[in-house]
């Protein structure tokens, strides 16, 4: 993989993301429905190779559905409503098929249903903290709006959160290609290193350190704990999307993207990211 265009793809999705999040409201949710689409598409071939192929409408409903949450009126329990439709429609789906309910049905299901937390429920919690007035009142799923005492402090709270990554990721990779000796868990990705690793936490907390206050006012205590969270999380989610392509036998998850092979082998160390985010949000009322 050459390094010039990987970094140059880096940067074209980074001011991809910016504009995107600048604009917010329908158009982001259509751009981020087109990529979990694609997500799930890659996702599903995946999968087929390890002979689970999930449940295709099941698996594409859900995972939009969750996606979308934050639009829905706050009233509504949405996650009950969507888990308890995938399980309900999904298991009926599969009995009306009695020769593949036998033999992998449920996996199928299962497939399906992990398939759209992983990538639904993730990427919707981000769609939640960007649409967060500043001062919310958290209540149910989503905030009620509050004060705005930093304008657009949640747009660029997500945005320092999806810069850090990336930030993080070509930190990893300048230093473990200079410094790495320690293989870092070699079961899953033998290239990666420990001194990798701690270069992609330094660059994920710099930037939190730096960016977070001057551009969401977020005070620098927090703005550190979120830091070494999202590296943790974003090395995690880099580790488990490689994971299930070495079990399905194939290096990237397509050929979609110059230098880096598919969508989701560039979202994977940003999907753990929502979660946490939102937690983290919910719990402090940072913005």
């Amino acid at each position: 993989m050459r390094l010039g265009v990987r970094l140059g793809s880096a940067a074209v999705l980074l001011a991809l993301v910016a504009a995107v999040l600048a604009l917010r409201g329908p158009l982001l949710d259509a751009v981020a429905a087109a990529a979990v689409a694609v997500a799930c598409w890659e996702y599903a071939g995946l999968m087929r190779r390890l002979g689970v192929a999930p449940v295709g409408w099941l698996l594409y409903s859900l995972a939009l559905f969750l996606l979308l949450r934050h639009a829905y009126p706050s009233s509504w329990p949405v996650l009950e409503y969507g888990l308890g439709a995938a399980v309900v429609a999904g298991l009926l789906g599969m009995v009306l098929r009695p020769e593949d309910a036998v033999q992998t049905g449920m996996a199928r299901w299962a497939s399906a249903v992990g398939g759209a937390l992983y990538l639904g429920l993730t990427l919707g919690s981000l769609l939640i903290v960007v649409n967060v007035h500043p001062g919310a009142v958290w209540t149910g799923y989503t905030p009620l709006p509050g004060s705005a005492e930093h304008a657009h402090a949640a747009q660029w709270l997500v945005a320092v959160a999806l810069g850090s990554a990336m930030v993080g990721d070509t930190a990893a990779l300048f230093t473990g290609s200079a410094l790495g000796r320690r293989p870092f868990f070699p079961l899953i990705s033998p290239k990666k290193t420990v001194e990798g690793a701690l270069g992609s936490l330094a660059g994920t907390v710099l930037t939190w350190a730096v960016a977070a206050p001057l551009l969401a006012g977020v005070p620098v205590p927090h703005a550190i704990l979120l830091g070494i969270l999202v590296a943790v999380v974003a090395m995690g989610g880099d580790l488990a999307e490689s994971a299930l392509k070495r079990a399905a036998g194939v290096k990237d998850s397509s050929e979609l993207i110059p230098g880096h092979g598919g969508l989701l082998d560039r979202l994977d160390s940003l999907l753990l990211i929502g979660p946490v985010l939102y937690a983290y949000v919910a719990v402090t009322g940072i913005v």
